[in-house]
């Protein structure tokens, strides 16, 4: 398993810009040198994979150090990124190869969980990864929607519009204060702050310079966003037709954040509002006093994968008590397999050592990962028929324990 012809090995700093030349193409994208420096700013070299056929870089993977937040805490984990295969050598083993490779490297360094984002949400499940949160992009018609009437205004929120490239001490202050609040961030620095940021003329697509506006309180930063804009008009008619595209948009608090949506629904000749990547459970429908106009699209969001079974599992927290034998299945990572009892008390810490007991539940890796962020179910992976139980009654328990108030989201696309 994950043998290949082509040997693997970590690139140093002086090959990142062919490594992000191959994974550009591997994507059917431009090379460009202004997105390469951008990537440098995150890249940790000692994660990156490459394959190689002779001197040809054929292959490539890498992966982020992350302070993840899960349910009732945080755990060190590893945002999978980067992975691709030249069109020259695809099928021949070298995508395997590097995934069996890094899971390796991935426990080695001690971090329980991986998670990523799919480019091909087929891909992943072979490899262990489930299905652990969704994300939902949002558009109103400024003409059709109307704000809530009994909406409290702040007068205490001030608002400033600021060049985002002026934003990055707030913005950083906000997302270290927000970061614990849904399983699925992770802690920011300045250089992901950078990343989120940067305006890049090959990102905007035809629309305006990014735009940003502060939301302040008492002097200091509560919320913030950045949008972009693209004038238009109705063909034939002099009615505008522009949007708003919401890139980013957090708040301390509800009246910051209603503070932030007045002023983006407030923008003359634009006739929509687009806000893009948003969790599941936004608050952003019950703002507007009919919410089906709210119009949403929902995708896959994180991909999940638990690399080290006793670790995850005792390393979040639980939203009841429950004591539960489960009978895992891991042809990748072998030390996962086998049966394990999960125990967790009335205020949710947890305990997870292996049993020689008969298990109530079984599953593969894949579907311990879904729901470990508490975002999938186990019971609707059961109906699904991809669990088995002996015990329909603990599998109820185990499905509610792994739940959580807030659904999962991250808010960046690594």
């Amino acid at each position: 398993m994950g043998d290949t012809p082509y040997p693997l090995r970590a690139v140093e700093a002086d090959e990142l810009d062919r490594f992000f030349t191959v994974l550009s193409r591997a994507f059917g994208e431009d090379s460009r040198p202004e997105e390469i420096a951008l990537d440098r700013l995150t890249a940790e070299a000692d994660r990156t994979l490459a394959a190689f056929d002779g001197d040809d870089m054929v292959g490539t993977a890498g992966a982020f150090s992350f302070d993840l937040a899960v349910p009732g805490g945080r755990l060190p984990a590893a945002g999978v990124t980067y992975v691709g295969v030249t069109p020259t050598h695809r099928r021949r083993g070298v995508l395997n190869s590097m995934m069996q490779r890094q899971l390796q490297d991935i426990h080695d360094r001690g971090e329980p969980v991986a998670i990523l984002w799919a480019s091909e949400a087929s891909i992943y499940g072979r490899y262990g990864y489930g299905l652990a949160s969704r994300r939902m992009d949002l558009e109103v018609d400024r003409a059709q929607v109307r704000l809530r009437p009994d909406l409290p205004a702040d007068d205490s929120v001030e608002l400033r519009l600021v060049s985002p490239s002026l934003m990055r001490e707030a913005v950083e202050e906000i997302e270290r204060a927000v970061v614990d609040e849904r399983p699925g961030q992770f802690v920011r620095d300045a250089r992901w702050i950078e990343t989120v940021l940067a305006d890049l003329e090959s990102r905007r697509h035809g629309r305006s310079e990014a735009q940003g506006v502060i939301a302040s309180r008492n002097g200091r930063p509560v919320g913030y966003a950045t949008y972009s804009t693209k004038a238009g008009a109705i063909r034939g008619h002099a009615l505008a037709d522009g949007d708003i595209a919401v890139l980013a948009q957090r708040a301390l608090h509800p009246a910051a954040d209603l503070a932030l949506v007045r002023l983006l629904l407030s923008h003359d000749l634009m006739r929509r509002v687009r806000w893009w990547n948003q969790p599941i459970d936004s608050p952003l429908p019950h703002l507007f006093g009919d919410p089906r106009q709210a119009k949403s699209i929902i995708t896959d969001g994180l991909h999940a994968r638990i690399v080290d079974v006793r670790s995850a599992l005792s390393g979040r927290r639980y939203a009841r008590p429950v004591d539960v034998r489960i009978a895992v299945a891991d042809d990748r990572c072998p030390w996962n397999a086998g049966t394990w009892r999960l125990t967790a008390d009335a205020g949710g810490a947890a305990v997870c050592e292996r049993s020689d007991g008969a298990a109530d539940v079984t599953l593969e890796i894949e579907a311990l990962g879904a729901a470990y962020l508490g975002g999938t179910t186990l019971t609707s992976l059961a109906a699904a028929g991809r669990i088995g139980t002996t015990d329909p009654l603990r599998l109820n328990d185990l499905s509610v324990a792994l739940g959580w108030p807030r659904q999962p989201w991250c808010p960046v696309i690594f």
